[in-house]
């Protein structure tokens, strides 16, 4: 009788083991069934439709002065890319801004008074910081020639202000860096890398860093789980 009683449970077990194993699964295939992730839109971190004007000022660089409207350009198109409908006035240079308000630094009243005289909600302002063309040269001895090549590093700053306040929407700050000239030569030959127009120099890094910058700017896609 006892080891008849011992059978019969141990087949209990085995057989409820069966079962809790099927129940298991079963909830772990309804929650993987109920929980999933999916690919979503979501809005820009910083939205400027609430504005009716945005004034651009021409950025300022450390690099050659017809670079300026060029990197302005750039992120005008990228902001009105993102965000079609987005009014904006071009104010000029610094100087320019400056010299129309009677002011000599861009601090809390100059921003405030860039709002009155222009008629703008915000204004954008951007800094290009750029290095120095830095060459790389590498010697072959085998053919007695030498490589060249050349690249710059840059740095882009840029903020939005509210023009009521004064006070700082948003900032941001990319870098990069980017070969700009390639020469062969001879061994004892001339050296030079012939560059002079900036858009040569930093036409490819201009564009990358612009649309990095402007990354808040656009509707981005998330992977998240929903239910």
């Amino acid at each position: 009788m006892e080891n008849f009683t011992l059978k019969r449970f141990a087949d209990f077990i085995k057989m409820n083991r069966k079962n809790y194993i099927v129940v298991l699964a079963t909830t772990l295939a309804l929650l993987f069934a109920c929980s999933h992730s999916e690919k979503v839109l979501v809005p820009p971190r910083v939205e400027l439709n609430g504005y009716r004007n945005i004034g651009v000022i021409e950025f300022s660089t450390n690099a050659e002065d017809n670079l300026k409207q060029y990197v302005t350009q750039n992120f005008i198109q990228n902001v009105q890319s993102a965000q079609p409908g987005t009014r904006i006035l071009e104010l000029g240079s610094q100087e320019q801004v400056l010299r129309s308000i009677k002011r000599k630094n861009f601090d809390l009243e100059t921003i405030k008074s860039i709002g009155k005289k222009f008629n703008v909600d915000a204004v954008i302002l951007g800094h290009l910081e750029v290095s120095e063309i830095k060459p790389s040269i590498k010697v072959f001895s085998m053919s007695e020639s030498l490589h060249a090549s050349a690249y710059v590093e840059a740095l882009l700053n840029t903020k939005l202000l509210e023009t009521d306040n004064g006070a700082t929407l948003w900032t941001n700050a990319t870098s990069g860096k980017t070969s700009v000239a390639k020469v062969n030569l001879m061994k004892d030959g001339p050296f030079s890398f012939g560059v002079s127009d900036p858009k040569e120099k930093y036409g490819k890094l201009v564009p990358q860093l612009v649309y990095v910058n402007t990354t808040d700017f656009r509707c981005q896609y998330e992977y998240r789980k929903v239910k």
